[in-house]
């Protein structure tokens, strides 16, 4: 499902609330995750923080700031020429890092998507147009994720 030019321009203008803390964000989306699926965090190099204690681990911030910096890089080529291009080498390395390194499956994802659209939802108070151009956005970059997870034969 393809981004028209009013889902861009949601996107983007929603976009400049969490991108404006982006550690903080990362950290919201994390903790929700971590919250709601608990057995998540045992893939992580954090994973003898308990989730309480999290926001206080440098690892677990830097890694926040990573996850926020990676969705900047994909919003800032929305619209652009060789954008597409650009969005799919940045979550192709993603997802084979998270296969290669992390072992990370595919369910890990859908639990991960509930609280990226949970806590947009609620720090950008996105009304139904704007959830439902992040949702086109999400079906876009889970899509290169999971036909790089096939390409390597990952679960």
């Amino acid at each position: 499902m393809a981004l028209n030019a009013e889902d861009i321009a949601e996107i983007k203008k929603t976009w400049a609330i969490p991108v404006a803390t982006p550690t903080d964000s990362g950290a919201a989306i994390l903790i929700r995750f971590f919250t709601k699926y608990p057995s998540n965090l045992e893939k992580f190099p954090f994973r003898d923080v308990p989730v309480a204690e999290l926001n206080n681990s440098a690892r677990f911030r830097a890694h926040c700031g990573r996850i926020i910096k990676t969705f900047d890089q994909s919003i800032s080529q929305l619209g652009e020429e060789g954008g597409l291009e650009k969005i799919q080498d940045i979550w192709q390395g993603i997802a084979s890092s998270h296969v290669q390194r992390h072992n990370i499956p595919k369910p890990s994802y859908f639990e991960l998507r509930e609280a990226i659209v949970e806590v947009l939802s609620e720090a950008c108070n996105l009304n139904e147009r704007q959830a439902e151009a992040w949702n086109k956005l999400l079906d876009i970059v889970y899509d290169i994720i999971f036909k790089k997870y096939d390409d390597l034969g990952a679960q």
